[in-house]
Order: C-alpha cells, then structure tokens, then sequence
C-alpha cells in the first residue's frame, strides 16, 4: 500500500505538477524523450526485489525481467499521458499535439533502457546482492542525469542508437545471468 501511495505522489508530481509549470515547454521533444525513458527508475529497483528470491531457471528470470521492465515503462506511459493531459487542460484551445512520432521512439527507448537496467538489476541481485544492485543502479541512474545534463538536446536524435545499445546491454547482461544461473544448478547437482 505504501509503494502504491508513493507511485501515486509520483505520478501526481510529474504527472501534473511539473507539466502544468512547464506549459507548453512540456511538449519540448528532449523533455518528452526524458519523461518516456522515466521508467527505467522504477524497473530497475523492482526487479532486484523480484531477484532477491533467485529465480529457478532462465525462463523466470527472463519474466521477472520483462514484468518489471514493463512497470517501469507503463508508469512513465502514464507520466506523459497525464502530462499532455494538463497542458491540454491548463491551455484549453491554445494547443498543438506533440510530436507523436519522435514520442513513440522515446517510449521505444524507454522500454529498451527499462529493459537494460532491469535485467543488469537482476545479473547484480544474483551475481552478489540487492544492495550491490541498489548500489549499480544508483551510479548507472547518476551516470544518466548527468548525461542527461550535459548532453541532453542530444536525446530526440540518438533514441535508434540508444535503443539497440539498450538491446544489446540486455542481451548481455541476460547471458550473464544465464551462465550464473547454470554455474549454480551445477554446483548443487552432485
């Protein structure tokens, strides 16, 4: 109930407030970009929580993966959409659409990199612990925004890139788990 209560504030906060500050500045394609990759802070940390039981086979893990790689991304899905929602609300008649194409891309990204660190999460949970992996997670997240800072206008131009190296990091951070997994069931086979 509590997590549920925070997701809401969330939701609210960037949902709402942030979008009904930032105007029409909220249909800016860096910040939708942005706001579409806002999932991989969330899937990240449940799929520690979900390793944390160690999965029985590859399979699993692979589910564990994809569920909360596609919480992560449903939640920034919902960030966006409450977010036009208040401009739209907040600027009655005033209003051009976003870009709704680079915006699919974003959310492809975001997908992509909720996929990433979800399954980088589950590699670390595994490999060492949940801390370590809370701890990986929160120098990859500081790595983000300072790329984030730094390079940002970049974003709406690189999300193609971006979403293949997010594919290919999951790949193998998910033959990582694959290999930890199988050196496990070998060490407990007699």
């Amino acid at each position: 109930m509590r997590n549920a209560v925070s997701y809401l504030v969330v939701l609210l906060l960037f949902g709402m407030a942030v979008p009904a500050a930032k105007g029409l500045g909220f249909f800016d394609p860096v910040l939708l970009a942005a706001y579409a990759c806002l999932g991989m802070i969330f899937a990240g940390p449940a799929a520690a929580q979900a390793f944390e039981k160690r999965p029985a086979s590859l399979a699993q893990a692979v589910q564990w993966i994809a569920k909360a790689a596609a919480f992560g991304e449903l939640l920034a899905i919902a960030m966006v959409a409450c977010g036009i929602g208040t401009v739209y609300v907040t600027h009655r008649g005033y209003v051009f659409p976003p870009d709704l194409e680079s915006l699919a891309f974003a959310v492809l990204l975001g997908l992509a990199g909720s996929l990433t660190v979800a399954s980088l999460a589950g590699w670390v949970t595994v490999q060492v612990s949940s801390q370590a992996s809370r701890m990986a997670l929160r120098v990859v997240f500081v790595g983000l925004v300072a790329l984030f800072y730094f390079k940002g206008r970049w974003l709406p131009s690189i999300v193609e890139m971006g979403t293949v190296l997010c594919l290919l990091a999951t790949g193998v951070f998910v033959l990582l788990l694959r290999l930890r997994l199988a050196r496990a069931a070998e060490a407990i086979q007699p």
